[in-house]
């Protein structure tokens, strides 16, 4: 254990992973705090990232292509999962908040959605890697992404998991941007999103009840509509992320711990950065942000060490844009740049499922840091 720890190749990312515990545990505590409610659950969070930490340690004792080997059974074994929890009975997977996303059973819930995102970056990185895949045109490569993502992007939208199942949607632009080798295509389809995204909001705005034929609840067109006109929606839709914002507006430079006007539900998970800009102010947010970036570019760095076009190549960039995708929606949606979906900051946000799958993808990727700094010191 202590070797692990103090490991050249695994000590800067563990200092990674408590500084956001620290930062996690504490913001959690507070969110409850300035709810006026006694708070256990920053003990549970606690537990998580003591489970987390022995993940990480046993996925160093696995040999590092292993993680290639399992890609496809691991894959197929989620979706197995979200199958299962679409036609599971409310007794052990309930509905809340119109989302039917979770197992719940005695003791512990499980989320899937969270477990899949991981299993896809796994198998994304091996196909991508393989070289028949490199051979095919740029027809052929998006259609054999397209037929992979569909399958969890399909089960969560069927969840009413909104926010996990964009994931997929930017996951594909990603591998558009890095497989495609004509820059034609890659804009043709940009263009094509960019105008569903732009048609999507007009129509909620002008013409509300032709989306709700292709399958968009009231209350998701009501919530794009808050966003662009919060002031009309203060009561219900846009009530949440106003109190979020005059909360935040609070901390000013250094923070303060006042307590809330207002009970605001969800604010641990879905906007706990509201709790840092708050209690921490201007400063506290910004040394997070901070923190978190040069987390993605030591990440992004190790990438330059390893082989182009290899699995690890792919994995390392494809579990950068997983942990940018939550920080920079949540981060959007607690400060009203985008309609709130309900997606979580990697590693800080309240969640047993969301913590163990990025920490098994942050486990990864230290083992493939510690495999390459051993075979540099080898050669030297």
């Amino acid at each position: 254990m202590k070797q692990f720890i103090f490991s050249k190749g695994n000590f800067s990312f563990l200092i990674f992973y408590f500084l956001f515990s620290i930062i996690s545990i504490i913001s959690i505590f507070l969110a409850e705090y300035n709810n006026n409610k006694i708070s256990m659950l920053f003990v549970k969070q606690l537990f998580f990232y003591i489970l987390g930490f022995f993940i990480l340690y046993i996925i160093q004792k696995i040999n590092i292509h292993t993680y290639k080997k399992i890609s496809i059974p691991f894959f197929i074994l989620t979706i197995i999962i979200l199958v299962i929890l679409l036609f599971s009975s409310n007794t052990i997977a309930p509905e809340v908040n119109g989302s039917k996303s979770w197992f719940n059973f005695s003791f512990f819930s499980i989320q899937p959605s969270e477990i899949v995102k991981t299993s896809t970056v796994l198998m994304m990185s091996y196909l991508i890697s393989q070289k028949h895949f490199k051979l095919t045109s740029d027809i052929i490569k998006l259609f054999e992404i397209i037929l992979i993502i569909m399958v969890p992007f399909i089960l969560i939208t069927k969840q009413n998991d909104i926010g996990n199942a964009l994931f997929f949607l930017f996951l594909f632009l990603i591998l558009t941007f890095i497989v495609c080798e004509k820059n034609k295509i890659s804009l043709i389809i940009y263009s094509i999103i960019s105008f569903i995204v732009s048609l999507f909001i007009f129509l909620s705005i002008y013409f509300p009840k032709y989306l709700t034929i292709f399958g968009f609840k009231n209350y998701q067109i009501k919530r794009v509509n808050s966003w662009i006109f919060p002031e009309k929606f203060t009561q219900n839709f846009s009530y949440q992320i106003t109190q979020i914002i005059n909360e935040m507006s609070k901390g000013k430079l250094y923070g303060t711990f006042s307590k809330n006007i207002n009970y605001i539900d969800e604010q641990y998970n879905d906007f706990i950065l509201s709790i840092i800009a708050k209690n921490f102010g201007f400063i506290g947010a910004t040394f997070f942000i901070f923190i978190f970036f040069v987390f993605i570019y030591k990440i992004l760095r190790i990438s330059k060490k390893c082989e182009n076009g290899t699995f690890y190549y792919y994995f390392l960039f494809l579990s950068s844009f997983s942990f940018l995708f939550g920080f920079i929606f949540n981060t959007y949606s607690t400060t009203s740049l985008i309609p709130v979906i309900g997606v979580s900051i990697p590693f800080i946000s309240y969640g047993g499922s969301s913590l163990i799958s990025n920490t098994i993808l942050l486990g990864i990727i230290i083992k493939i840091n510690n495999t390459i700094y051993k075979e540099l010191s080898n050669d030297n």
